[in-house]
């Protein structure tokens, strides 16, 4: 009796260990640790630099003078094609950066003058302020003359064309000069902007329009 009570045990505990052996789940492997997550660097990064954030060089040290190539003008790193008729003239005024003569006809009354005047970038006044300063130079009887006014561009830069004619009273003139007529262009390059005047009797200055557009038509960036 008491062997067969041993046998049947022997035998249970032989099956439970059988069972445990193949039908039991595999035990799970531990979890690693997760790392914790990487504080934000204090330091951001260096943002990249645009072209509009460059810094445009540009200088009056190649103007052009009274040996330069007279059928081409130079001011502020433009250049641009003049008639080489148009004299070179030391310029008579502080804010003049370049002054030619145009002459006009036998006597020097009929003479017109180009004037160059170059600025920095937000310094030399508002384009609309310039020009109400310009209509206020040239009357037409008691009001000031109407500026008719254009938008261009030349070599990617914006150009504002302006014409005015009428009496002409220019700085420390003691009287206006009647029947005169201005020209001029006002072109935005990088940096700068580059003011062309040409002013002067009414004949003269006509007579010279279509070397003044071929002028600012022909403005480019260096030599």
């Amino acid at each position: 009796m008491r062997q067969s009570i041993r046998c049947s045990v022997a035998c249970t505990v032989f099956a439970s260990l059988f069972a445990c052996g193949d039908n039991a789940p595999a035990p799970k492997l531990p979890t690693p640790p997760v790392a914790p997550p990487r504080a934000p660097s204090l330091s951001s990064p260096t943002p990249a630099v645009t072209p509009a954030a460059q810094a445009v060089e540009w200088s009056n040290d190649n103007n052009s003078t009274a040996a330069s190539d007279s059928a081409v003008l130079s001011v502020a790193g433009l250049t641009a094609p003049k008639p080489v008729a148009w004299t070179w003239v030391k310029p008579s005024v502080q804010f003049r950066t370049l002054q030619y003569t145009v002459a006009g006809g036998a006597d020097s009354t009929s003479a017109a003058d180009l004037i160059v005047s170059v600025f920095k970038s937000g310094d030399g006044g508002p384009i609309d302020a310039n020009i109400e300063r310009w209509r206020g130079q040239f009357r037409k009887g008691e009001a000031m003359a109407d500026a008719k006014t254009s938008k261009t561009e030349v070599q990617g830069m914006p150009v504002t064309r302006v014409e005015l004619e009428g009496d002409y009273l220019s700085m420390g003139s003691p009287a206006p000069k009647v029947g005169f007529m201005q020209l001029a262009a006002i072109v935005e390059a990088p940096g700068r902007n580059v003011f062309f005047r040409l002013t002067g009797p009414k004949a003269t200055v006509e007579a010279t329009r279509g070397a003044f557009d071929a002028l600012v038509e022909g403005i480019r960036e260096g030599r």
